[in-house]
């Protein structure tokens, strides 16, 4: 993880100057988003399909439900698809008082308890990972299986306090969202879908509303460790996703491996694959997915 952030700092040559470039709509996609009600403001979410197994899908820190439109698609053929923008991102509020995966998990507890969902299993990318881990170990009797991508699920060596200015520079400012979305974009290393150019501008385009970008970096900085805790209380039916080149991880295969030893779990590498799996196979990656109840 230190090495990610590292990493980070290539980009911030970059950012000087900025490009502002188009404002298209990613996907053309008319999905109707509805809004979630919590204590400090709402969180955004679609609804596809209406299958009696309920997916709910996490986007990563600094992502949107958007990223998850071609794997919605295909999932909500057969299940009730539901996904999520994390607080501050995308179309949810910037109202609240804190950003990162324990918030994230709390308030899919409110929403899966207000709405009685039951068989539910849930989708996650990088820091949600954490958050679903969190989620399952409250709510097992609904909560059946867990597919993470790309996950975090725990803290790893603290940044010194130089590295931390740096990001924050790095990604404050009128330069932050451009500096996110190339970042955004080294993430697809060898393989790079044929609209990242695209994605990557939506992205920029949200991020630059006010707020969002104070939100990317609290979830930057936030904590995983009580979602650690529980990582004992959540084992059983889970999957993890890996890209063999995500660059996220100084050794992909070998933090799967260790993720999916402690929680009970299978692994699947996906071969030049980067952090977003779903994204670079959605279709292969439906079929991992589906192993989550196909297999019981």
């Amino acid at each position: 993880m230190k090495n990610t952030y590292h990493k980070l700092t290539l980009f911030f040559p970059l950012i000087f100057p900025y490009l502002f470039l188009m404002d298209g709509q990613l996907f053309g996609s008319t999905t109707v988003t509805s809004f979630f009600q919590r204590d400090e403001g709402k969180i955004a979410y679609s609804k596809i399909g209406n299958g009696k197994r309920n997916l709910i899908l996490l986007p990563g820190l600094g992502d949107r439900k958007e990223s998850y439109f071609e794997l919605s698609q295909i999932l909500a053929k057969e299940n009730s698809v539901y996904s999520f923008d994390l607080r501050g991102m995308g179309e949810s509020d910037v109202s609240f008082s804190s950003y990162g995966p324990k918030e994230t998990a709390e308030d899919i507890l409110a929403f899966i308890k207000e709405k009685d969902l039951k068989n539910v299993y849930i989708i996650a990318n990088s820091m949600t990972a954490a958050s679903a881990v969190y989620i399952r170990s409250k709510e097992k009797n609904r909560v059946h299986g867990l597919l993470l991508s790309g996950p975090f699920v725990r803290d790893k060596e603290p940044l010194s306090l130089g590295m931390k200015a740096l990001i924050h520079l790095a990604f404050r400012g009128p330069w932050g969202p451009s500096a996110w979305a190339s970042f955004y974009e080294s993430l697809f290393p060898v393989n790079p879908p044929k609209d990242l150019k695209d994605r990557s501008e939506e992205l920029k385009m949200n991020l630059k509303e006010e707020g969002r970008m104070a939100a990317v970096r609290s979830m930057m900085f936030a904590s995983k460790n009580e979602c650690e805790l529980a990582l004992p209380l959540a084992f059983g039916n889970v999957i993890v996703v890996m890209g063999s080149k995500d660059p996220d991880f100084d050794s992909p295969k070998e933090e799967a491996e260790w993720i999916a030893n402690t929680l009970m779990g299978s692994v699947k590498i996906y071969e030049d694959a980067g952090h977003y799996p779903f994204v670079e196979d959605p279709s292969r990656f439906s079929s991992d997915v589906q192993l989550l109840w196909q297999k019981k």
